[in-house]
């Protein structure tokens, strides 16, 4: 299997099986690489490859990034792909506003992000305790209304929405950290706007 960071791990032969990699990460010319971004692939721990063959991983080292905005052309990548990161980022409205810049019209923001209600086990963190650079928590809906502040209406749909419990073990009490599938997977396709607008 390949050696992708440690929550993406979790359930990457899973992905691979059931034909997710190939829907949401795929080039629009068929038979050609897609264009790739990983990004914060590395996740403090060295040796982990991006998420698939030829993509490339983006953390605070990569030249020419400074940690807010990203060093490819708009609408230069088929996909972006971020695990377990976006709640380290101080600025997510920023961020994901990026990667919908860069993705081309047509492919795809894959983002995954721990589940409140499964890794925390509670509403609020002022601070995280199982990790303290986590800047907030998310549901679903709050990962959702974040996403809607941060795009402008019918530029993206929502393609793959899940609460990703795999294997998860309900009977860790919540003073204990929890094991193996704790996240939420959001797929969003960058769409081209209608010639209309949403009105007030």
């Amino acid at each position: 299997m390949r050696k992708v960071g440690i929550e993406s791990g979790k359930t990457y032969q899973q992905k691979l099986n059931s034909g997710f990699w190939d829907r949401y990460v795929v080039s629009p010319v068929p038979g050609l690489q897609p264009s790739v971004l990983d990004i914060g692939f590395k996740g403090h721990v060295e040796g982990h490859l991006p998420i698939v063959e030829g993509a490339i991983g983006v953390d605070l080292d990569y030249p020419g990034y400074d940690g807010r905005t990203l060093p490819f052309a708009d609408q230069s990548q088929d996909a972006v792909y971020s695990s377990h990161c976006l709640e380290h980022i101080p600025d997510d409205l920023h961020a994901i506003r990026e990667w919908h810049r860069v993705t081309r019209i047509g492919g795809h923001i894959i983002i995954v992000v721990p589940h409140a209600y499964l890794y925390e086990r509670k509403m609020t963190i002022p601070h995280s305790q199982w990790n303290g650079d986590h800047k907030r928590p998310y549901t679903p809906a709050l990962l959702l209304k974040t996403v809607e502040t941060a795009l402008l209406p019918n530029t993206y749909r929502v393609r793959h929405l899940c609460d990703n419990d795999t294997e998860y073990d309900y009977s860790i009490p919540p003073d204990q950290h929890p094991w193996l599938c704790y996240e939420i997977e959001l797929v969003l396709q960058r769409i081209t706007p209608p010639t209309w607008t949403v009105g007030p």
